[in-house]
């Protein structure tokens, strides 16, 4: 039996928690080596494990423990015969008076730490599995299972690094590939997540798993990869058993910009549906073809599927957030406010809603009205700057810039500090006559967003006002590489330059006459929101 410890440096045993098989082994290092690991029980426990005969690997290492109690190898083997048979609690416990025995054992730690991450005990698996690096930095498996467990806690960056160390452990199998993939996009490693995803479809993948995958694809612009998927899932399986992938390939097309082909497979996924029964999922199907006549400027088919869309499933504020939004684009602002009324009736705790209607009444001209549906929000104590916003523009429409700049200001003590309300907070000081402190909240707004070419202007034409004509023509040219359209930025950049003594460039940027800029609307209407991706109905989407 002596020669058998060449095979114990690398011995593998299948775990059914993983998808591939786990190393648990002897320690490398001669000298940790004990008279235990000589012995005939211990031999034939390890030949017994080898071969899966499971109770006889336990009872000869029990045989083995009785003879050495105070060999921590003994006990950490017994360890993992037990978790192999079931018997996790005893198996931990084994590992657990392993570490007692001997603190320096790292194999002891990273086989607990792998009991407890296949156990969802992740706060504990992560300790353990550090402490186990901490012995021996080289244990490729500690630091797979160290990511397995970090990327369950959602720390995405540490556990991809960990990852990467291992990715030769990497199972054969979708769902790891497609929980890499969203972790990689979600702090932005996208060309490694489009790598990781094409990974992911390559394996054979479940109908849950293919849904999930083309919704990835499309997050990491793949569209025609996921289009083809999805399309696929069609062919094999016709439209009626696969109506949720056709639905998905109308969202993907949609996503890709390929507008007429989304409403279309929207039109076919709303034919799938058996008679008399879907209505939500008619509404839904609906709602993309409103988004995607919208984008194809349409607005009179986009407006006519919108309703439609509220008109099946009136509960869904989305629906009427897509309606409303519309009827604004086109400026119908008394048909907009007729339906936000419409949508708090059927959605009466809507924050959403109520937000909408306020901005509707702002840009139809009920100032008094929009007031009041601002204020509402603001003395619930809105989360959001958004209300608060949307009240400083009603004062700023009214003459009541000193309000505004109050407002702006109780936004900023009780939610911080937020480019939307320092953008703001600068116009209303400017209206204010307040132009060193304009100044100041332009520059804090834009160290929050250096790329708006709206704060730029701002800050340049407070600083005009000011006299600072050199600052000033450097924000507004700021402004202008941002927005090279911008005609009141091009006139004042002459005024400026004319106020300067270069007559010459005041000259090339000279605009005709026009009417002082309005304030800019806040994003008080966001974008349409499409439907939710979909997964074949008996199972549940796993995010």
């Amino acid at each position: 039996m002596r020669g058998f410890n060449a095979f114990t440096a690398g011995l593998i045993f299948a775990v059914a928690a993983t998808p591939f098989r786990l190393p648990l082994r002897l320690s490398a290092d001669p000298a940790r080596h004990s008279q235990a690991e000589q012995s005939a029980a211990f031999q034939n426990g390890l030949l017994a494990l080898k071969e899966n005969r499971l109770e006889s690997a336990l009872e000869e290492f029990t045989r083995a423990e009785r003879e050495h109690p105070a060999d921590g190898r003994v006990r950490n083997f017994r360890g993992i015969a037990l978790m192999r048979l079931g018997r996790n609690s005893e198996a931990a416990a084994e590992y657990r008076e392993a570490i007692r025995l001997d603190p320096h054992s790292a194999d002891a730690y990273r086989n607990l730490g792998f009991l407890e991450w296949s156990e969802g005990e992740s706060a504990d698996a992560r300790a353990d599995l550090g402490r186990a690096l901490a012995i021996s930095p080289d244990d490729s498996f500690a630091h797979y299972y160290l990511g397995r467990a970090l990327l369950d806690a959602g720390d995405h960056a540490k556990a991809l690094d960990q990852l990467e160390l291992t990715r030769n452990l990497w199972p054969e199998d979708a769902s790891f590939f497609i929980r890499a993939a969203e972790s990689e996009i979600k702090i932005g490693r996208e060309e490694e997540a489009r790598k990781t995803i094409h990974r992911a479809a390559s394996l054979s993948p479940t109908l849950p798993q293919s849904a999930r995958i083309a919704e990835t694809l499309v997050e990491v612009h793949e569209f025609g990869a996921a289009i083809a998927l999805l399309r696929s899932v069609v062919a094999q399986r016709g439209p009626e058993s696969a109506r949720w992938a056709q639905f998905d390939m109308a969202l993907a097309h949609l996503s890709a910009g390929e507008y007429a082909a989304a409403a279309d497979d929207a039109d076919r996924y709303m034919k799938s549906i058996p008679r008399g029964e879907g209505a939500s999922e008619e509404a839904a199907a609906w709602s993309v073809i409103g988004v995607a006549r919208a984008r194809e400027s349409r607005p009179d088919a986009s407006i006519e599927a919108f309703r439609n869309a509220v008109r099946l499933d009136p509960r869904v504020e989305e629906y009427w957030l897509n309606l409303t939004r519309e009827l604004m684009d086109v400026r119908r602002f008394p048909d907009a406010v007729a339906a936000a009324q419409d949508a708090l009736a059927a959605n009466p705790n809507s924050y959403a809603l109520r937000l909408r209607l306020g901005a509707a009444y702002l840009s139809a001209g009920r100032y008094p009205e929009a007031e009041n549906a601002f204020r509402e929000l603001v003395t619930a104590g809105d989360p959001l700057p958004t209300s608060y916003v949307g009240l400083a523009q009603v004062l700023l429409r009214t003459g009541r810039a000193e309000d505004a700049v109050a407002v702006l200001r109780s936004a900023e003590n009780k939610l911080g500090a937020t480019f939307l309300i320092l953008y703001f907070e600068g116009i209303a000081l400017e209206r204010a006559a307040e132009l060193p402190a304009a100044v100041a909240a332009y520059r804090k707004a834009l160290q929050l967003n250096p790329k708006s070419a709206e704060a730029h202007f701002g800050l340049g034409k407070a600083q005009l006002s000011l006299g600072q004509v050199k600052e000033s023509i450097a924000e507004l040219n700021a402004s202008l590489s941002l927005n090279p359209e911008s005609q009141p930025t091009r006139r004042l950049l002459s005024q400026a330059y004319r106020r300067a003594g270069d007559n010459a460039k005041a000259a090339s940027f000279a605009q005709p006459a026009e009417e002082e800029q309005t304030i800019a609307a806040p994003d008080l209407l966001g974008d349409f929101i499409a439907p939710d991706w979909k997964l074949p109905p008996e199972i549940p989407k796993a995010r």
